[in-house]
């Protein structure tokens, strides 16, 4: 299923906005993930409440458009390489190894037996799987798919619903028509990397999610937990925006070695998953298999110090990222 190989040579024209844009996302959820489980902290560095939006809120969406970012170049190539038929099995492969694997690893034993649990990767898998049947066609249908798949989920936020998608982690699967629409906004966005006119996709199209999801917030409200319209369309524009300054400054200013040669986030962009999974298993293994761990690092710790704690073990983990590209170890699924 899944394979570490040293003998991989990446592509020498990879697009190195798309690693740093990984490599940013897996800093940011290491250094969210890390401030957790402990209280005493800021609001910024917490979820928003039932309605309201932290820098938190977004990490989830970046991880959306990163996998819409690494499609819309991986599934050229491979149709190109390997056919249609194949270059869908290997993706559609690919999201429910995501789903299996999340399924997997945060599953709950107990003396009624296995609880599975949803997670980010499930969220991963099922929006890749929603967007998948609608890859190639043209970019209005699939604003017209993503527009009906938030639109339902927006309406099953008016039944008795609503008070599950709100309790369940990420919104569960109800959720997941949501994050679907998410997905495919984006791959329309991605659809910029094709082209020679990358401002107008990423930036006014970032800007004309963003706008839209501010208008409609007046109406829906921004919030994660009920994974509504407005935080959707914030989220894709965001995301877009984001990207789009990562690409002036590794792609337009690419010939300043200083960018070329960036060497902290982009090294743990080209092995992100891997990463992912590392994380979530140290941190599982730290907070809740260790007995004494409470003793190492109290959950009531002056906040400041957690900060400094989370910093640490972003840290560590770009530097793992970096000694498996030296290495060229590279998780591929």
């Amino acid at each position: 299923m899944n394979e570490i190989d040293n003998s991989i040579s990446l592509e020498s024209n990879r697009i190195i906005s798309i690693d740093v844009f990984k490599g940013l996302s897996i800093a940011l959820m290491v250094f969210v993930n890390t401030l957790s489980p402990f209280n005493m902290l800021p609001a910024w560095t917490l979820h928003a409440s039932e309605y309201g939006l932290t820098y938190v809120d977004l990490v989830a969406p970046f991880f959306i458009f990163m996998l819409a970012l690494n499609f819309t170049v991986s599934f050229k190539r491979h149709l190109e390489r390997s056919g249609r038929r194949k270059a869908y099995l290997r993706h559609l492969r690919r999201y429910l190894i995501f789903i299996g694997i999340g399924l997997f690893m945060f599953i709950d034993v107990s003396e009624s037996g296995f609880i599975l649990r949803w997670g980010t990767l499930q969220v991963l898998g099922m929006s890749g799987l929603l967007f998948l049947p609608f890859a190639e066609v043209k970019s209005l249908i699939k604003l017209i798919v993503g527009s009906f798949y938030v639109i339902l989920h927006q309406l099953l936020l008016f039944t008795s619903l609503n008070s599950v998608i709100y309790d369940s982690i990420e919104g569960g699967i109800l959720g997941s028509l949501s994050w679907g629409s998410m997905m495919i906004f984006s791959s329309v966005i991605a659809e910029g990397l094709k082209k020679d006119i990358r401002w107008k996709y990423f930036l006014l199209g970032g800007l004309l999610f963003l706008i839209i999801g501010i208008i409609t917030s007046f109406f829906w409200g921004i919030s994660r937990g009920y994974m509504t319209l407005s935080y959707v369309f914030i989220s894709v524009g965001v995301s877009s925006i984001l990207y789009y300054v990562l690409y002036l400054l590794f792609e337009q200013r690419g010939r300043n070695p200083t960018f070329k040669n960036e060497k902290i986030l982009s090294p743990s962009g080209r092995n992100a998953f891997i990463l992912f999974l590392l994380h979530i298993i140290t941190l599982y293994f730290f907070h809740d298999m260790i007995p004494f761990s409470y003793i190492l690092v109290p959950e009531d710790i002056k906040w400041a110090v957690i900060i400094l704690f989370a910093l640490l073990n972003v840290s560590i983990i770009l530097l793992i990222g970096y000694f498996l590209d030296k290495k060229k170890i590279y998780l591929i699924i």
